[in-house]
Formats: C-alpha cells, structure tokens, sequence
C-alpha cells in the first residue's frame, strides 16, 4: 500500500499528507516518540528506554501508562491501529507511513548519493522537548551522526566527479561540503584546488580568505598554514593551476586486538583523525570513509579497491596491549602490486590516561609524509617522537 503520510525528521519535522499538505498535528511527546522509533527501523526500542528519554522523572508504573496513552494517540491521529506495534519492544510500522530520513538511509545504501544530498537536512532542525534532556541528548548525537554521513556523501560525490574529470560538478560538490563544514582546512583546500582546476582562481581566492576570517572569528585561532600557501601560490602565479594531489591514500579502520573497549575507542578515534590529518597535507587527497568501506564491503583485494577509488595507497593499522604498553603498527599498502611499502610502529605507555589521538594522529601523518612523499614538516621531520608534550615515543621500523 503506497504511503499515504510521510514523518518528516529531516529540517523542520512534522507529517504531512501525500499531495504535500499539513497531515495531523504531532507535536512534543507524540513527535519525539516517533523519531525514537523511525531511527530505531526493525530493531524496536525496548520500552524501558522510551521511558528514559521521554519520562525520565516518572516511576515505571507512570511511565507506562503515559506510553500506552500516547501509543493510542498516534495511533488514532494517524489513523493507522498499526502503525506503532510490539510489546516489550516498540516498533514503527511503515505501511501506510513513509519517512524522509528512511529514503536519506536507502539512497545511500543504494548507491543514488545525489538523491541522499538532495533529501538531506538537519535532523529534527528547532525542535525542543520541555523536560526532556535525555531525549535532547539523544537527538543531538544523532544529528552529530547524519551530519557525518551527509558530509561523507558530498566528499563521495566530489571524489566521484574528480575521477570522471568533471572538474565544474568536483568544485560544486566541494563547495557545498565546504558550506556545511566551513571551518575544516581540508575541505578548504579539496575546493580552492577545484576551483582553481575549473578555472576559477579568483574564487578560490576569495574562499580562502572566507575561510581565514571565519576561524580567526569563531575559533579565535590562526587558519592553517596549508591553505595560506596554497593562495599564496595562486596569487603568485596567476595563470596556474592547483596541482593535482600527488597521493591519492584511504585509511582502513584501525584494529583493536583483544577485548579491551578503551583500545577500540582509540583504535576509531585514532582513523578519524588520521584521515584529517593526511587531509591537511599537501599534494595528499584522502578517499571518505563511505567510499571507501563501500568497495571494500565488494572486494577484498586492494589493486581492485584502489583501481575503483583511484588511489595509490591505503594506510592499514593496528593496536594491541603488551607488558603494560600499547603497541601502535601502521602500514602503508602500494595498491599497485599489493604489496607493503613500509610499516612502521609506535610504544605507548599503558596506564597514563588515554593518548592524545590528535597528537598520535598527525605524528603518524608526518611519518606518511616523510616515506612516502619525501619530506617531512618542521619540526618532526625524521623523527615520529620529536612532537613535544603528548607525542608518542620514538618509532621502530
């Protein structure tokens, strides 16, 4: 049966008819429990976690009955004795009902990334739940986690269109990503070399200041030093073009050896920044992270993921606890042969607080930098260890 309603979770959420028009009025509680639920997809929500989020206050005799009664008012205003189900766990029952953010997560699944751009918003934009700080928590985090998958989207897309040598739709793509992540040095540079390559020198110019003001303004910092001489070098040369990136690298999801959760949070936060940190190189262009699990879900050879993504390497590691200390291996992968170019490792102290994985991060981006594109930058240059407070101790190989 074709959906006759539609939740809308996506911008400013609410339910509207098929033809477009205003649906019943869901507000407050009745709209915050169908989120919970629209997120939750075929696995439920038990309903002692309903009662976390929306009543957290109430005993579980309260609870209960404020659940049962608000589950007969969604089911009557929608009119659908379906729509919500279950017993011990809470389930949305899509026939009759469609959703925005269901279509956003099956574009991507599927592959039709320019139509998840184009359903894409902030989740839940402006809504606010009174006494609800545990509903509010929890929507937060899951507007932090489709923000991510919007911009991995863009930065898919971008990549996409640089591949197929559409240099207008890359510098399109980048623009936007740069719209929705205006302070991120990386993505500042993936779209003034665009530009550039589209033959907008002019316009990448003007970004690069854009983006100057903006983080002097809302971080109170200095912008990055790679952007700065990325405009210098197009305000030198007015007639040149942002040379392509000379290493073209995807970071496989660190491994966490063993049953240690703290060494699996480091192991994530350990690739997320690392794949920033190679972002802000020079000459280094860094497949998403949806991109690239996406061909190694397909394929578990390497030549065939770097042929499909255009890379010349992929970075694998590794972490694991050893006589009180944590070993950190990283290896770089020729995507060419196969073959391994070089590893190198790292000694953690184990027991004086979780590593600064920024500082980790770009202690390894610099060891990437100096063997595999030949130098080193200021003051780590051939030497993994030389970071100062927070860096690592020296690294074998």
């Amino acid at each position: 049966m074709a959906a006759s309603l539609t939740l809308r979770l996506l911008g400013t959420p609410g339910v509207v008819r098929e033809n477009g028009t205003v649906g019943p009025p869901v507000t407050g509680q009745a709209l915050a429990l169908l989120a919970v639920l629209a997120c939750a997809g075929e696995r439920g929500v038990a309903r002692d976690k309903l009662f976390a989020l929306l009543w957290p206050e109430a005993d579980a005799s309260a609870a209960s009955h404020r659940l049962s009664q608000l589950v007969h008012w969604a089911r009557r205003t929608l009119e659908s004795p379906t729509v919500v189900n279950g017993t011990k766990e809470l389930r949305l029952h899509g026939s009759g009902l469609a959703c925005d953010l269901w279509d956003f997560e099956e574009a991507r699944r599927t592959g039709r990334l320019e139509q998840a751009a184009a359903l894409y918003a902030p989740f839940m934009d402006g809504f606010y739940l009174p006494g609800g700080a545990g509903f509010e928590r929890w929507a937060e985090s899951r507007r932090s986690e489709l923000a991510r998958e919007y911009q991995e989207t863009l930065e898919t897309l971008a990549v996409q269109a640089e591949a197929r040598g559409d240099r207008l739709a890359a510098a399109e793509w980048w623009e936007r990503l740069s719209r929705h992540d205006p302070l991120s040095s990386r993505v500042t540079m993936h779209l003034m070399t665009a530009l550039a390559a589209a033959g907008e020198r002019a316009r990448a110019l003007a970004h690069a200041q854009s983006y100057q003001r903006q983080v002097r303004a809302d971080l109170d910092a200095e912008p990055s030093p790679a952007v700065l001489a990325l405009a210098q070098m197009l305000t030198r040369e007015p007639g040149a073009v942002a040379a392509p990136p000379v290493l073209a690298v995807g970071v496989l999801p660190f491994l966490a050896l063993g049953d240690d959760p703290e060494l699996r949070a480091l192991a994530d936060g350990l690739t997320e920044e690392l794949m920033t940190a190679l972002g802000e190189l020079a000459g280094v262009r860094v497949a998403s992270r949806m991109a690239l699990m996406a061909v190694k879900l397909e394929t578990p050879d390497v030549r065939e993921l770097g042929a499909r993504l255009g890379l010349g390497a992929v970075l694998e590691g590794s972490l694991r606890s050893a006589a009180g200390r944590v070993r950190l291996s990283v290896r770089m992968v020729d995507v060419a042969d196969g073959c391994q170019r070089w590893v190198e490792r790292w000694d953690l102290p184990a027991g004086e607080g979780p590593p600064d994985e920024d500082a980790l991060a770009r202690q390894v981006a610099d060891r990437f930098q100096m063997r595999s594109l030949g130098s080193g930058r200021g003051g780590l240059r051939g030497s993994p260890s030389a970071g100062g407070a927070g860096a690592p101790p020296a690294a074998h190989g």
